[in-house]
């Protein structure tokens, strides 16, 4: 009787032991999201005052305390620091690549990615980005070409490929040039196209095209400029009513993309708010994965770019004497260690920097005055910061890193760094912790969806 007791509570163990396995795969990117963007982000929200969130709680931070975390590293074949196209193509395929190669390993061999796996076995997939769909991100995912330059290829092989949802910018690559009668060619194959927010809210079918820009869409920062032009939210929110048609489930993949370009920018306003769009976007996806179990959701970045942070300094005395008559705390008469009031000028920027400057060289050459840049910067800053100790206060570059200044905000770089990553998995599945490379990473989503049996079609692979 012991025996078969025994017996029977080994098979219960072994059972219950058994790794959970997921119908639908949420992959969520954003590119140049480093650990210090995160905390960046995180801390703003802790300690500003945004009336969105009233518990000093960013969804971001609520996500990473429901889920598994781990680091990964993203090195390529043969560089230390990757970019988008690489880092792309290794976690989507889970062969080590190059930068610059879309959906090929290092040798310049095509190889097989997650969204060729899932649609092999009868599942729906779907790419976001709120760059432009050619991008090198979603293009790692979906494409296969020697440069992520080539974008009217990629947009052609996006078409080709069956991809179920494309939704972001690029409507160029898909309607100029050599790709003048793409679009005519997705309606054939039954997509339905859409061109702004109304129209994808409306839109039904299985197939969708979204294209919300001639190239990149919008700065999440400039919205209000954009009202007719769909958020990341928005169009996620249309991914999932599409793809969750199918019983077989699906893979997204959703790009944050323009956190990277906000970072390389060093744009410390335009990086909140690129960080602020995914942050909106991620209950979406909560509720969605909570009211289907069988989700799982796995957010990391591409690479870091910028690193920003805030870093104390020694000012001198006229510098000390303007934040004494602010009212300000010092330390040791000198010390500035940056006061909490900086997280909420981040929230009062309206406009991307880099644009007012573009704005500014476009008067004419008499009015492009110092007093003229002075006003636009305050104005898109939506406070003061003098530049008038500037020896060229028209000079973009220098104007950019006063305000940095200014502010106490620190950029490592303006480009890519090797910096280790954060993943983030979402639904209880086994494997996301710990450390691991970016091309264990498809390995990590097939076992999470149980793709462990191998399909006819890779027996030459």
């Amino acid at each position: 009787m012991k025996k078969w007791l025994l017996v029977v509570f080994v098979c219960f163990f072994a059972f219950g032991a058994q790794a959970k396995t997921a119908k639908n795969l949420i992959w969520v990117i954003g590119d140049g999201m480093g650990p210090s963007a995160m905390g960046f982000f995180m801390e703003a929200v802790r300690n500003g005052h945004n009336p969105s969130y009233p518990d000093k709680k960013s969804y971001l931070e609520k996500f990473i305390n429901a889920s598994d975390v781990g680091l990964y590293f993203n090195n390529t074949h043969a560089s230390i620091v990757t970019d988008s196209a690489g880092s792309a193509t290794q976690m989507a395929t889970g062969q080590f690549s190059l930068p610059d190669y879309i959906g090929q390993d290092y040798s310049g061999l095509d190889v097989k990615n997650i969204m060729e796996e899932a649609k092999a076995r009868g599942l729906s997939v779907g790419i976001i980005s709120d760059a432009y769909v050619t991008d090198a991100t979603p293009a790692g995912f979906v494409a296969h070409a020697r440069s992520r330059g080539q974008k009217y290829d990629i947009a052609r092989q996006m078409i080709a490929s069956g991809t179920d949802v494309i939704l972001g910018g690029g409507l160029k690559y898909f309607s100029k040039g050599e790709n003048k009668k793409l679009l005519k060619e997705a309606k054939k194959q039954g997509y339905t196209i859409v061109k702004n927010k109304k129209q994808l809210a409306n839109a039904k079918g299985k197939k969708l095209l979204g294209l919300f820009a001639e190239e990149a869409m919008p700065f999440y920062i400039e919205k209000d400029l954009n009202p007719s032009v769909p958020t990341l939210k928005d169009m996620t929110e249309a991914a999932l009513r599409v793809l969750s048609q199918n019983e077989k489930g699906f893979v997204l993949m959703v790009e944050a993309g323009k956190i990277d370009w906000a970072l390389h920018e060093n744009d410390g306003g335009a990086s909140y708010y690129e960080m602020l769009t995914l942050d909106e976007t991620l209950p979406v996806l909560t509720a969605f994965a909570d009211q289907n179990e069988d989700t799982l959701i796995y957010l990391n970045a591409d690479h870091e770019t910028g690193a920003p942070a805030f870093a104390y300094r020694h000012l001198d005395e006229d510098q000390v004497k303007h934040k004494n008559a602010q009212g300000e705390m010092l330390y040791g008469g000198d010390t500035d260690y940056i006061d909490y009031k900086e997280f909420d000028n981040l929230t009062k920027q309206s406009r991307v920097l880099f644009y007012v400057n573009e704005d500014f060289k476009k008067l004419p050459k008499e009015k492009q005055t110092p007093a003229a840049m002075q006003a636009m910067m305050d104005k898109a800053l939506g406070y003061h910061i003098d530049l008038s100790g500037l020896e060229n206060p028209t000079d973009y570059e220098a104007v950019k890193k006063h305000i940095n200044q200014v502010k106490g905000l620190s950029w490592n770089t303006g480009s890519h760094t090797s910096g280790m990553l954060i993943g983030v998995a979402y639904g209880g599945y086994d494997g996301f912790t710990g450390v691991y490379h970016n091309t264990q990473l498809k390995g990590k989503m097939m076992q999470a969806l149980g793709w462990n049996e191998t399909l006819p079609e890779d027996d030459e692979d």
